[in-house]
């Protein structure tokens, strides 16, 4: 494949074209309604704006690949990633939810961006430990205490959350005290989902000043998200993320499961292995979808102002309907 243009960000060179079908790992990404094309960087994972010149063909063949041999890998109220061959494709418009899990925990393609792939987004707004450290007063945060493990369903995983625990925290900052929101390790089976007016929320014991207070998930996802990679071994996610995400459709999906698990309090010692599965599908889910948003709302408003009044354009309201087979709206 021809190669005959650079990332306008980082200089990284972008497939050729048009049409662009790569033939190694890409992801694309495309507004049918707004006629619109990105191809996104291998490098950088910055979306560039494809010359208006340069879209007209390509957009249509996005759109059928899409509908003959896309599968839904994520949803959000306005895009829907697809893999399409041994790409992606960022579609702009609303979808039905996918099922995800054997692409993303299963043999899976392996990930184009090199700086900002899966697991950057996964683990992204990790918190950093403060200078001074989690443990001010030389409590027994960050030491094996096996009296707390006894009974603990994570008994096995005790080393490994200790060490976890002690060098982050559960959230940036606790709601009681404002300092950083430590968690002791041996709670991390405690840790409870509740349910708050604005929606789930965490509750957890501050190891700091020893408050039980809520967070909301989003605050909390990146060490929680590390947690559970600790107790559910990567066997254990394969063989059960299927019917995990099965579960997930019959209650609204990551979002909904996160619903459920605050209304009935479930705390993740609770939580079987299918659950804990349910868990790390819906914090992927949020990952990805975040992320995903923030990329297209930087680049959309730089398209908006590339493009200007592009339905201003004669012929564009044909090549539109063209594109969406029929569709206008």
């Amino acid at each position: 494949m021809k190669t005959r243009s650079r990332c306008g960000f980082c200089g990284f060179p972008l497939p050729g074209g048009p049409p662009w079908v790569p033939e190694g790992p890409f992801r694309l990404a495309y507004d049918p309604l707004k006629g619109r094309l990105w191809l996104i960087c291998p490098g950088c994972r910055r979306w560039n704006l494809a010359p208006l010149e340069e879209r007209w063909e390509t957009l249509a063949a996005l759109e059928e690949a899409g509908r003959e041999r896309g599968r839904l890998l994520l949803t959000t109220g306005e895009l829907s990633l697809l893999a399409v061959d041994r790409g992606e494709l960022v579609r702009v418009g609303a979808a039905a939810r996918p099922e995800w899990v054997d692409w993303r925990y299963g043999p899976r393609l392996p990930d184009p961006g090199p700086r900002k792939g899966f697991w950057w987004r996964i683990l992204s707004r990790l918190p950093p430990p403060p200078e001074e450290g989690y443990d001010p007063y030389r409590s027994a945060l960050g030491t094996l205490r096996r009296r707390e493990w006894l009974g603990s369903p994570f008994l096995e995983a005790a080393s490994l959350l200790t060490r976890l625990f002690s060098e982050l925290p559960l959230a940036p900052t606790c709601p009681a005290c404002r300092g950083p929101l430590a968690l002791h390790p041996w709670r991390f089976q405690s840790l409870r989902f509740v349910h708050l007016n604005a929606g789930p929320a965490l509750e957890a014991p501050c190891a700091l000043c020893g408050s039980l207070v809520t967070v909301d998930p989003a605050e909390a996802r990146p060490s929680l998200r590390l947690g559970l990679f600790v107790v559910t071994s990567p066997e254990g996610l394969m063989a059960s993320a299927r019917g995990a995400a099965r579960a997930l459709e019959g209650v609204g999906g990551g979002a909904g499961f996160l619903a459920l698990l605050g209304r009935e309090r479930t705390a993740l010692g609770e939580l079987g292995e299918e659950g804990r599965a349910g868990l790390v599908v819906a914090l992927d889910e949020m990952a990805e979808a975040a992320a995903l948003l923030a990329e297209w709302r930087v680049a959309e408003e730089v398209a908006a102002i590339a493009d200007g009044e592009l339905t201003e354009v004669p012929g564009f309201e044909a090549f539109r309907r063209k594109v969406l087979g029929g569709e206008t709206a």
